[in-house]
């Protein structure tokens, strides 16, 4: 029997508010940075997701768009303020020189 281990890189949530390609507008943008994988962003309000400048497949299913919507949104609560000396400590920590 073959072992499966599948890791999923902690991620840094960061609010902001950036021109949507979709809906081609600025709007509040939910911003997940993670230290090896680069940054990930969704739209609070149309629910596209972007990778490192490139758009995610869109599911093919109905009200995926509403609900992306809604958990972006949630998470944009979540997030809270930005604080940049927590940010940098993150990330220090996630390479290993806090030691």
């Amino acid at each position: 029997m073959t072992t499966v281990i599948v890791c999923r890189p902690r991620r840094y949530p960061i609010r902001r508010v950036l021109a949507c390609p979709t809906c081609k507008t600025r709007r509040r943008m939910i911003t997940h940075y993670e230290v090896w994988y680069g940054t990930s962003l969704t739209c609070c309000h149309c629910g596209d997701h972007w990778q490192d400048g490139e758009l995610y497949r869109r599911p093919s299913r109905r009200g995926w768009r509403k609900e992306a919507a809604a958990k972006a949104a949630a998470e944009w609560l979540a997030a809270g303020r930005h604080d940049p000396v927590a940010f940098e400590t993150w990330v220090k920590r996630e390479l290993g020189e806090d030691q």
